[in-house]
């Protein structure tokens, strides 16, 4: 039974069908309820497909502004490149890599930001890769340390790995007190891989981010207030027309099998590595190395026994020498100077200015008094 109302509405609706049929219209239908949320779920299916093709086309098409978060890049102190907050704030960690010839190719070196090289024994380079603006899940054959690696650390304040080192270095690292990830105390951020004919002690890699771990655990300090060099972006325009075709830099350290040579690539603006002969290839990427900046520095170097008799070296790195830098395809004249063991080496042209590297890595070789280095 209906209320009175309601018979009253419908009779009204019922004589407003009965006047359209009778002049020739069909009647007014009333939407059911049903009909209702069906258009009405309809139309919020149509606004949420809308709104997530308007998302993903938003998201394919975007351009980073200025001043937006995508479009902040910063100067990383290290290698100076240009990236991000996060990448660029990072400690340097010092990873000393061996360069005996059953321990070739290395992997990692790719990554690192500075690679200094320097006669180990018998003639035989060793590396300290410096990592900031990059990680590398992988970084090896690591090796011992001796002093003039310790020394050139505490210029950066930098996290030092290694695995061991001779008495010298070992005892340098307690006394002046270096932010030590050695493996003897960290095997957890180390691990061998076994290879068949090749001897136990090239077979030691590390991880930066495990490194990196045990440094923050350990609250190891993290104040990057080592000096930054001058940093300039590669040549454009008429400038890069001006780039020299080619420039081969040959440097001996000792014997053949560690004579290195960097050809410049004037396409990329940097300088291909090669050793013994052969391209010196990454094992990971099978890429050949390359290097923005080439610094070869001369420095004295002295016979030494440990307190447990073993033979090495010391190297006078404090103090300033010879040094030749090649940037461009072009040789630069000039010297090295590192006023204290806690401070970074600088390079100054033979007019006592400071030099401007390109933006990416630099690798530094530290050759003896006997050794050499020629550009053709």
């Amino acid at each position: 039974m209906f209320h009175k109302d309601e018979e009253t509405e419908k009779s009204s609706e019922s004589k407003i069908d009965s006047f359209r049929e009778a002049s020739g219209k069909k009647p007014k239908r009333r939407l059911e309820k049903k009909h209702i949320i069906l258009i009405v779920i309809i139309a919020v299916l149509l606004l949420a497909l809308g709104g997530m093709f308007l998302w993903w086309y938003l998201a394919k098409h975007k351009t980073a502004t200025p001043g937006s978060t995508a479009a902040t890049k910063v100067q990383a102190p290290l290698d100076g490149v240009m990236t991000t907050k996060d990448a660029a704030k990072r400690h340097p960690l010092a990873i000393i890599v061996e360069n005996h010839p059953d321990a070739r190719p290395q992997v990692g070196l790719d990554k690192a930001s500075v690679v200094y090289e320097a006669i180990a024994e018998g003639g035989i380079t060793r590396y300290m890769a410096l990592y900031g603006t990059n990680e590398a899940d992988k970084v090896g054959p690591v090796r011992s340390a001796r002093t003039y690696f310790v020394d050139w650390v505490e210029g950066y304040n930098a996290w030092l790995a290694h695995c061991g080192g001779n008495m010298d270095a070992l005892d340098q690292i307690q006394s002046d007190k270096v932010l030590d990830l050695d493996e003897f105390g960290d095997a957890g951020d180390y691990w061998r891989e076994s290879v068949a004919g090749i001897a136990t002690e090239h077979t030691m890699y590390t991880d930066t981010a495990k490194l990196r771990k045990t440094a923050a655990d350990r609250k190891y300090s993290s104040d990057n207030n080592f000096k930054v060099y001058k940093f300039k972006n590669d040549p454009t325009g008429t400038a890069k027309d001006a780039l020299p075709q080619s420039q081969k830099v040959t440097v001996n350290f000792s014997t053949p099998q560690y004579g290195v040579v960097f050809d410049y690539d004037r396409a990329t603006n940097s300088y291909l590595r090669s050793m013994g002969g052969n391209s010196d290839k990454d094992r990971a990427t099978d890429q050949q190395l390359k290097s923005k900046n080439v610094v070869v520095m001369t420095v004295e170097r002295q016979a030494t026994t440990t307190r447990i008799n073993e033979n090495g070296y010391n190297m006078t790195v404090v103090g300033s020498g010879p040094a030749k830098i090649y940037i461009d395809g072009k040789q630069t004249d000039g010297t090295w100077k590192k006023d204290s063991k806690t401070s970074r080496e600088v390079f100054l042209d033979n007019s006592g200015k400071e030099i401007t590297f390109n933006r990416g890595q630099t690798w530094i070789s530290v050759i003896p008094p006997e050794g050499s280095v020629k550009a053709e």
